[in-house]
């Protein structure tokens, strides 16, 4: 099973245009998904962020939040598993396991990816490089 971060969902939802050379090995990846030759979950806190994301980027909030829906419906309409939250002792004995996280928003999907062994975080996500050696990561290209 792969762990869908942020990034990809937001390149298969809402940035095809900002981001050209991604959307068709993005596109591909999730064509896999849907075609049940590949597993994948995202969770909760990756759903949240593509949601904000919407939010932050639109000219108002009424804007920014049908953009937000119409993302998690593409989303939640893809076969893919919805990971949880993840329980505030998983969190407190796992984040010590991903020091190498500079940016703090990441360690809720690193340790969502783990709890639920997955088998790589996949995305544009650069950080998750520095925690490869405990959770592989890999782009939508690597999938393919």
């Amino acid at each position: 099973m792969l762990y869908l971060d942020t990034s990809v969902l937001l390149v298969y939802t809402l940035t095809q245009a900002a981001e050209p050379e991604r959307y068709p090995p993005t596109a591909a990846l999730f064509d896999r998904i849907v075609a049940g030759s590949l597993l994948g979950a995202t969770s909760f806190y990756a759903l949240q962020e593509v949601h904000i994301f919407a939010i932050e980027n639109a000219p108002d909030f009424p804007t920014g939040a049908a953009f937000g829906k119409a993302a998690l419906e593409k989303i939640l309409a893809l076969p893919i598993l919805l990971l949880p939250f993840v329980s505030r002792t998983e969190r407190k004995l796992l984040s010590r396991k991903f020091p190498a996280l500079r940016d703090a928003t990441d360690v809720p999907h690193a340790i969502a990816a783990t709890v639920y062994d997955c088998e790589a975080i996949v995305g544009y996500d650069e950080h998750f490089r520095a925690i490869s050696h405990v959770m592989p990561y890999k782009t939508p290209e690597d999938c393919l």
